[in-house]
């Protein structure tokens, strides 16, 4: 695990929200933008003696005043997004007063796309970078937190992909010292769009308040975070590198002399303004050297940014002032605020795991690559038979027969080749010495029953086992040869071998002749049709009629079947009348239709083909940009000007080459990007074309479906679907479908972003009308 610095302290940024009533007379900022001086004159109520303080200076990283959206981006969370796909742990907090613009500097105006905050334009700028690193293999997971009156709340539980254990958050550390809320719902999100419909559906979750000082108030610190997992596809590595970036919006601290709150809204303010004031008391111990106890866990806050603050993290903080002349006391204490957190270091660490099944994988290659270099080495040195590989059952059996001729002295020495063949010999010696011992144990329990059988028998037992007497006959084995003298029988049978009785079986089964078989063979009277199965009027006479689907149309009659009964006609299918009418009344307009799908799909292939050329185009002339400016480097350090007043420059042959070579390609590319704008200009007709037809072509199946069947109600057991047939767009369908074509001509990149917030209000235009359905049946059911 590698450090990326020994030590480097939070970077702090100054945004100020943008007013007309800019106290420019008490708060100054200085021309380099990272210096603010703050001068706030003496009260005359005072008195004479008055050492009240009337200047501050601050110094930060950055000062931005009427900054942009994208200018915010830019400074503050770009390096930290290109941190987080190297390896590293990022966290982005935006703090200061209530109204000051912390949420529309992390989130922004979800209505328009070029207000979007840092949390969009990080889920945006994370999957192009990703894009370009086709070499890794990337997994993206979000989650979003929200901490409400010190109580932790997963604003992602309300989707139906949640996969959160649903009962209480709780904050827990590992052997490491991170932290991590136990229960919280993590989703992955394979593109731009999933990220941003995840934290849409988060922000409509958020607990928003209403007070003098802002209509949305935010009453919870809320915390996004993104979790990216990669590792090589060029390379099996087992290398895995894990990294996530907190975005933390916090809430606002309040003055309750301002606000004028009360209520719930006063109980939020002092839950607010406590976690705030644990969060500053774990800024001042950061800051202290000395200090040894961090309390981080006085509040849930710092609980769960434990890492963010002093720990294996980029940490950067966005302090937001409102400098107006009646906040100018909250700006003070937020600049305050901000100074302390610069003195916090942190030490960013490269976070790289190893991937258990990918490290065993390169163990085995380690191995077999091992394996190979001692053959090599073997060969060299005369020794190619030795081989490292385990041994075969048969070069195992071949190395048991020569231990064994090295027992009866048939062989002088076994050569000893290598470690693994000692193993083995080692091996085959204790198989001999068990089947010994075994042979040993059988022999001494045949000689104890022969001597229990001699004692039984008195003199002449031998005599009687010999006849085979039923009285002599000892208990155990039968003997299959004669007895000598001393009663030791030769050629006993092992009572794990018992005898053959396949003949006494076949014996057997002479005298009791088996059971028929289970299967029969069926005789061909079985196939034969009876007088009563048969009566002569045909095979299918008697069966009974097919059961008609329900939407087919009956035009012949049912045999056995009455004249109402085949004038009865059943709900016509929409969907097959469509296809009917199609191959029918329809087929011109029909034609005319695929025509036109024809037409587009082609100029279609043609538009990728040409956004294909342009892109290429694009590429060659970005990559001759950068040699020539290389060039251009190369020459300013050589000093490859002339000496003359005009200091015209002299440049070589190549770049005079690139130079060339980047001006036809502008040309070219102009050309092909016009060429593209017609070809989209035909798309757009084709679209509207095909649109027409398709109208015209419903309408006309309308008008004849009326006419041949009438009006059709629908089927009241919802069995089939009898309007399965392409709807036609209604006024906001077809508002939506104009706004995302212009919106991919002006901005392809924006698309992500507007689908993601119109799915969202999708989804939470069904819940509430699913919530506002319960609430009907409720009262139904309650005046019932």
């Amino acid at each position: 695990m590698g450090s990326q610095r020994a030590g480097k302290h939070v970077k702090v940024v100054v945004r100020t929200r943008p007013t007309s009533d800019f106290a420019q007379d008490m708060v100054r900022i200085s021309e380099d933008q990272k210096t603010i001086q703050v001068h706030v004159p003496k009260n005359a109520d005072g008195g004479f003696i008055n050492n009240q303080q009337e200047d501050w200076h601050f110094r930060f990283d950055r000062v931005l005043h009427n900054a942009s959206q994208e200018a915010v981006y830019d400074e503050c969370a770009g390096p930290i997004v290109r941190g987080l796909l190297d390896g590293y742990n990022g966290t982005i907090l935006a703090y200061g007063q209530t109204g000051a613009g912390k949420t529309f500097t992390m989130t922004g105006a979800t209505e328009n796309y070029k207000h979007r905050g840092v949390v969009p334009r990080v889920i945006s700028n994370l999957f192009h970078e990703i894009s370009q690193r086709p070499q890794l293999a990337f997994v993206v997971r979000v989650s979003y937190l929200e901490i409400y009156n010190e109580t932790m709340v997963d604003l992602l539980e309300t989707l139906e992909t949640a996969s959160g254990g649903g009962g209480e958050l709780t904050v827990v550390e590992d052997k490491n010292g991170s932290t991590h809320v136990k229960g919280l719902t993590v989703l992955m999100a394979n593109h731009e769009e999933d990220a941003l419909s995840f934290l849409f559906e988060g922000e409509t979750n958020r607990s928003i308040s209403e007070h003098q000082m802002n209509k949305a108030s935010s009453r919870s610190h809320c915390i996004f975070t993104i979790y990216v997992e990669s590792r090589s596809r060029i390379e099996s590595s087992e290398k895995v590198m894990f990294s996530k970036l907190n975005l933390v919006d916090l809430a606002g601290s309040e003055r309750i002399s301002k606000t004028k709150t009360d209520g719930l809204t006063l109980r939020e303010a002092m839950y607010i303004n406590r976690s705030l004031t644990f969060l500053e008391q774990v800024i001042i111990a950061l800051a202290d050297k000395k200090r040894e106890h961090i309390p981080f866990r006085q509040s849930k806050l710092t609980h769960v940014l434990r890492d963010a603050l002093g720990g294996n993290c980029n940490t950067l903080m966005i302090s937001n002032i409102w400098g107006s002349r009646d906040h100018i006391e909250e700006t003070i204490s937020t600049l305050r605020f901000a100074t302390r957190m610069m003195c916090v270091v942190t030490t960013p660490e490269l976070n790289v795991h190893h991937d258990p099944v990918a490290l065993l994988k390169k163990y085995e290659r380690e191995i077999r690559e091992l394996k190979q270099e001692l053959s090599m080495h073997d060969t060299l040195a005369s020794r190619s038979h030795v081989q490292y590989e385990p041994l075969t059952d048969t070069q195992k059996g071949e190395l048991q027969k020569r231990v064994r001729g090295y027992l009866e002295r048939e062989e002088e020495e076994l050569e000893i080749v290598n470690l693994r063949q000692i193993r083995e010999t080692f091996a085959a010696f204790r198989s001999l010495y068990k089947q010994l011992e075994c042979d040993f144990e059988d022999v001494s329990a045949r000689f104890g029953a022969l001597a229990a059988g001699g004692a039984g028998g008195g003199v002449g037992g031998g005599r009687t086992l010999a006849t085979g007497g039923l009285q002599g006959k000892p208990n155990f084995d039968d003997g299959v040869g004669e007895l000598d003298g001393s009663g030791f029988g030769v050629g006993l049978c092992s009572s794990r071998h018992p005898p053959d009785r396949s003949q006494e079986s076949q014996r057997i089964n002479e005298r009791n002749p088996p059971f028929p078989s289970p299967n029969p063979v069926v005789t061909q009277k079985t196939c034969v049709p009876t007088d009563d199965d048969n009566d002569g009027s045909g095979d299918f006479e008697g069966l009974p009629p097919l059961p008609i689907k329900t939407g087919q149309r009956l035009t012949g009659h049912v045999p056995g079947t009455g004249s109402q009964n085949a004038a009865h006609t059943a709900s016509p299918n929409r969907a097959d009348e469509f296809e009917v009418f199609k191959r029918s009344k329809g087929a011109d307009m029909t034609r005319i239709l695929l025509e036109n799908k024809a037409t587009l799909r082609d100029k279609k292939r043609s538009a990728k083909e040409i956004a294909e050329r342009v892109n290429d185009i694009k590429r060659q002339i970005d990559d001759l940009k950068a040699r020539i400016e290389s060039k251009r480097f190369e020459r300013d350090g050589n000093g490859a000007t002339s000496s003359n007043n005009d200091a015209m420059v002299v440049i070589d042959e190549e770049e005079f080459g690139y130079i060339t070579r980047l001006r036809e390609l502008k040309q070219t590319y102009r050309d092909a990007f016009e060429q593209l704008r017609a070809v989209r200009g035909d798309i757009e007709y084709c679209t509207r074309l095909v649109d027409q037809c398709r109208q015209k072509l419903m309408g006309e199946f309308e008008h004849w479906f009326e006419g041949m069947y009438g009006s059709v109600p629908a089927d009241p057991l919802g069995r089939e679907d009898i309007h399965n047939v392409e709807d036609l767009m209604d006024i906001g369908e077809k508002f939506d479908k104009l706004q995302l074509e212009r919106m991919s001509q002006e901005d392809p990149d924006s698309l992500p972003f507007y689908n993601a917030r119109k799915a969202t209000e999708r989804r939470t235009q069904k819940v509430v009308a699913k919530a506002k359905r319960m609430a009907t049946q409720r009262a139904t059911a309650t005046r019932k």
